[in-house]
């Protein structure tokens, strides 16, 4: 047991630091009791002296023999047994849906040529993210509504399961930060929109988007491991014990890693397409109320409007229609096509950005209530409801793009139908036969 002995040596030593400077003049009584000693020294967390004592403590409780681990160490509240099964049938039920879903939506776009289009394309790639976060997420939410927190003992799980989940999220909201991008450019900056977004170039920005959304998730990944928080709220990692999270402590290598990827992953992907859908509303709305019809005069479109018979000689030497010039107080298909691809996506990034900010303001809570959230039955509930949103706005986005787009509701009908009698002539052959 020399790792033990080492520890709790310099246990001895921090402590007596301690005696010495920050319990000084301190109730013999308060130092005697370990349980009363963590709770006056936990108003001190934020000296370095008392944050070393705090990570020895725990290092030492779990270096004990096992016995004296599980019998002494809890892992924290658990959920009622009754809520257990009912948040697995609502997962298993926003899971499933959102897995048909997502997977219909990518093999419809692929096999309808009316589909490829640069907003479709985009729009693929945010169903292959939202698909494969229900099947990483789904599966890892109800692992640890079933075993308490305690993930399943297998190398490199809590790393794994992190690093997909980031970054299936990430490539989300990249997508719909790039789609938001692609309608601004090509409705504000129509003439240079060919230019920048053509088949191709989607294509390569849709992998970059994959790329770039890799590398900050691996390493996020990495900082997940299975840890257990000291008396301060720290958390610190353990081989054998404690939960899948954050690695935090005073010697974390980016103490402030939530909150940087909070503000580049949520707040200003928000702010700029925020402003690009203001953009794109003003400028639609802007070419609805300049747009005039030039009607030649005498077409049935023309009102009615009767004008004195031309002469031969005033009609020979006519060289162009006589027309009017009238405001069109309906929109061009083109522009009512716009708005109902605008309305589409805003619903989708709307219905995206209100279900993860939930996540985020749980995780901020987390945060900055460590000590009180390790004991919360309240932060236990946080948990599972704000994962639940994140699957619910992935289930959803089929739901919308059938609702609000004729296209792809026709597209989805046809191969369903396609699906359904190419299997009643194989029941058919397989009878005959």
């Amino acid at each position: 047991m020399p790792q033990v002995n080492d520890t709790m040596t310099l246990m001895e030593v921090t402590f007596d630091s301690i005696k010495k400077t920050v319990l000084k003049g301190t109730d013999p009584m308060i130092m005697s009791n370990m349980t009363t000693l963590m709770e006056t020294l936990r108003s001190h967390c934020d000296i370095p002296l008392v944050q070393t004592f705090a990570k020895l403590t725990l290092e030492s409780a779990w270096n004990l023999p096992s016995s004296y681990n599980a019998s002494n160490i809890s892992h924290g509240p658990s959920l009622p047994f009754f809520i257990i099964p009912i948040l697995t049938i609502i997962f298993i039920i926003v899971g499933c849906v959102g897995l048909v879903g997502n997977l219909l939506t990518v093999v419809v776009i692929c096999k309808t040529a009316s589909l490829h289009s640069h907003t479709n394309y985009f729009l693929a790639s945010l169903a292959i993210s939202d698909l494969l976060l229900i099947v990483i997420g789904v599966s890892f939410d109800l692992i640890n509504i079933w075993r308490n927190g305690n993930p399943p003992p297998i190398n490199g799980y809590c790393a794994f399961t992190s690093t997909c989940i980031s970054l299936f999220t990430f490539a989300s909201i990249l997508t719909i930060v790039s789609l938001t991008a692609e309608r601004f450019q090509a409705i504000c900056y129509p003439f240079n929109h060919r230019a920048l977004f053509d088949g191709r170039k989607v294509m390569w920005l849709i992998y970059l988007i994959w790329i770039i959304a890799t590398i900050p998730s691996v390493y996020i990944g990495l900082m997940f491991k299975r840890v257990l928080p000291d008396f301060c709220g720290f958390k610190h990692p353990m081989e054998h014990f404690g939960t899948c999270d954050l690695v935090t402590g005073p010697d974390a290598p980016l103490p402030y890693s939530f909150e940087l990827t909070m503000i580049i992953t949520f707040v200003l992907p928000l702010i700029f397409i925020i402003y690009c859908y203001i953009r794109i509303l003003a400028t639609l709305n802007e070419m609805s109320a300049t747009t005039t019809v030039h009607t030649p005069v005498g077409t049935s479109n023309s009102d009615s409007i009767q004008f004195p018979r031309l002469t031969a000689t005033s009609s020979q030497n006519q060289s162009f229609p006589l027309t009017i010039h009238t405001r069109n107080f309906q929109p061009p298909r083109s522009q009512q096509a716009h708005k109902m691809v605008i309305k589409m996506l805003v619903t989708v990034t709307s219905v995206f950005f209100i279900c993860y900010l939930p996540h985020h303001i749980q995780r901020l809570i987390v945060q900055y209530n460590k000590t009180v959230c390790d004991s919360s039955q309240f932060c236990l509930f946080l948990y599972p409801i704000t994962g639940l949103l994140q699957y619910v706005s992935a289930a959803l986005n089929p739901i919308f793009y059938n609702l609000m787009s004729v296209r792809f509701r026709t597209a989805f009908n046809k191969f369903i139908k396609d699906v359904l009698s190419k299997s009643d002539k194989e029941y058919s052959t397989l009878a005959r036969l």
